[in-house]
């Protein structure tokens, strides 16, 4: 992941677009360590995240996550969702792809999100044999109604720019072409004072922040459960095999 400061701005961007930008152990580590470390450091007063490539990102990294899920991955899931959570500056999601499973969760965590108009959203959990994680439990009914919510989760039905913008999962599509151009437009906002962010940060997501840690928590102990179950290990088997004849 890069890793940038400029202006009051600090930027993520998820850099393994062989990879289709998938999350590993080690990046749930590295966000929530420069989440933590941003919000005492009042030199930040917004954050990005986007990406490099095709992908926003594809998710869980299979590979390096769950199959070790049940010994460390749902603690370092866990800690990564309740910095975004705590988070007391502007935090903005700028995707630029497709967002798959906990990618297209967590950034609903995020104050703002803005999508290239390639973008898509989708959360296979149930066709993996998982459950919700990032807090979707919550705020996909809350963001998108209950119906379209739980079409997404059950039917797998993949949301497109459009139907996110219609909706209000996105305040607005950026043509792709521009998407980097929009990107450096909001570093003007870098010079917002940091305390009055903060506080008024504070009283939009004071009725909402133990909630939302809360239902993490369970979140994470039914995926760990999940990942313990013979359809999680069936539907992982069918995973790997697609993904060997690629």
């Amino acid at each position: 992941m890069e890793v940038t400061l400029q202006q009051g701005v600090r930027k993520l961007v998820f850099n393994r677009p062989l990879k289709k930008n998938a999350i590993s152990l080690e990046l749930y580590d590295q966000i929530t360590k420069v989440l933590m470390e941003d919000a005492k450091n009042d030199k930040v007063v917004l954050t990005i995240i986007t990406s490099k490539g095709e992908y926003f990102s594809s998710g869980n990294d299979f590979r390096s996550s769950l199959e070790n899920y049940d010994q460390n991955g749902s603690e370092k899931v866990k800690n990564m969702i309740d910095a975004f959570i705590k988070y007391p500056k502007l935090i903005i999601a700028v995707v630029n792809g497709p967002a798959i499973g906990i990618a297209a969760t967590f950034i609903t965590l995020c104050d703002i999100v803005y999508c290239s108009d390639r973008a898509t959203f989708e959360i296979p959990f149930i066709r993996l044999g998982l459950c919700l994680e990032g807090c979707s439990s919550l705020m996909f009914p809350l963001i998108l109604g209950k119906s379209k919510a739980l079409e997404m989760l059950f039917l797998n039905h993949i949301l497109t720019a459009r139907e996110a913008h219609n909706l209000g999962f996105v305040a607005k599509i950026i043509s792709h072409e521009k998407l980097e151009e929009f990107i450096q437009s909001l570093y003007k906002f870098g010079t917002l004072p940091v305390e009055t962010v903060k506080k008024n940060k504070e009283m939009l997501t004071r009725w909402s922040r133990d909630l939302l840690l809360k239902v993490n928590k369970k979140e994470l102990e039914v995926v760990s459960e999940c990942v313990r179950s013979e359809e999680f290990g069936n539907a992982l088997k069918s995973f790997m095999l697609r993904k060997s004849k690629l």
